[in-house]
């Protein structure tokens, strides 16, 4: 979906720093929002597809708002959002995209009120951004254009795992928007309770990192944000919104649309609210990450040079979602970097990562002996 054309200054809010990034090389360079919108942890918090790094109070907050859902309500979150037997929902991921291009929604019931006003034919025209759905764009236009008899091939065209739900979304959209809208208003009343501290706690994440956007080049910046995701510029990406993310702690989401990039990325543990003389999460994270022989492995594969998903496949004798996990584990500690280029990914050891794992526990044993 295409974000609006309005000029950056029109772009400018309190919290929100906007930067035209000079061109290096004499190529067009992006513009870059970074900035607080608990939006968007709203929505991460209720979609629960991982399992966050919360303090404990907010762990608990989370398993409780979760348990007091009634089963319709929880219904009503399985169809529109999570994944199912192989399937998975496309209404409230849908969705995700049309919160980001809209800089006006900045808070829970902001998303709210924007569900209340989206069309099933937003919602199949945002989901037509992703990849997976890229063939269906076509079909779309010209379904909404007054093609009906187009339904079925348009089903067809879907992955298997999406088509089920675009085919509800075509045939039953009040039943889809109705159920989309419940459970957002469900959820908007349990997380008022954690809202007001996690803006907070996001808009101190922004403030430390003001001063990194302004000296570091972009791809630096977003490499340092998301702990290892390097992004590679692309000419038709005009602006790439930043984000931080509690509920997404220790991971990231990655969305794009038609001409923008968003990362919401792991809020810093800088900027919690937590325990000073906690463990810090990065330590526990670390380890974890290395008490593991096949993550162990595949550290040793990378220090003779970076790899594709396959090539470690291979090497491992294990299945790509296998692998996938592992290093999801590994860059969430801050041992990898991830580069995607050309629609190809490819992982590289960070070194200097893998070189500050003994000081990091020996500064961690240093604090508590003290």
């Amino acid at each position: 979906m295409a974000v609006s054309k309005s000029p950056s200054a029109s772009l400018r809010r309190p919290g929100a720093l906007v930067r035209e990034l000079s061109p290096r090389g004499g190529s067009a360079r992006p513009e870059v929002v970074l900035e607080a919108r608990t939006a968007l942890d709203f929505l991460v918090s209720l979609v629960g597809d991982t399992e966050p790094e919360l303090l404990p109070a907010d762990a608990a907050w989370r398993t409780a708002a979760n348990e007091s859902l009634s089963a319709p309500l929880r219904r009503d979150r399985q169809r529109v959002f999570e994944h199912h037997d192989g399937a998975r929902g496309i209404a409230g991921w849908a969705l995700i995209p049309l919160v980001i291009a809209d800089r006006d929604v900045r808070t829970a019931a902001d998303v709210v009120a924007l569900a209340g006003k989206v069309s099933a034919r937003d919602l199949i025209g945002s989901a037509c951004d992703d990849e997976e759905l890229d063939g269906t764009r076509a079909l779309a236009d010209r379904y909404f254009a007054g093609e009906l008899a187009l339904h079925d091939e348009m089903v067809a065209s879907a992955p298997e795992g999406l088509r089920g739900a675009l085919d509800r979304l075509l045939g039953e959209p009040e039943t889809e928007l109705r159920a989309l809208r419940r459970i957002l208003r469900a959820w908007e009343e349990r997380f008022a309770a954690v809202e007001p501290r996690v803006a907070q706690m996001q808009a101190r994440d922004v403030a430390a990192r003001r001063g990194d956007l302004e000296r570091l080049p972009l791809e630096d910046f977003i490499e340092r944000a998301t702990n290892g995701y390097r992004w590679t510029p692309d000419a038709a990406i005009r602006r790439v919104y930043l984000v931080p993310s509690y509920f997404a702690r220790p991971y990231n989401y990655v969305f794009a649309g038609e001409g923008w990039h968003m990362f919401a990325y792991p809020l810093a543990e800088t900027a919690l609210d937590g325990d000073p003389a906690g463990v810090p999460p990065a330590t526990v994270r670390l380890f974890k990450a290395l008490g593991d022989e096949s993550r162990m492995r595949i550290l040793r594969f990378l220090a003779d040079g970076d790899l594709y998903l396959t090539e470690i496949a291979e090497r491992m004798g294990l299945s790509k979602p296998t692998v996938k996990h592992h290093l999801a584990q590994l860059r969430a500690a801050g041992l990898l970097t991830m580069t995607e280029t050309g629609g190809l990914t490819y992982y590289s050891l960070r070194r200097d990562r893998v070189a500050e794992a003994g000081p990091d526990l020996a500064r961690y044993l240093g604090a508590e002996k003290g």
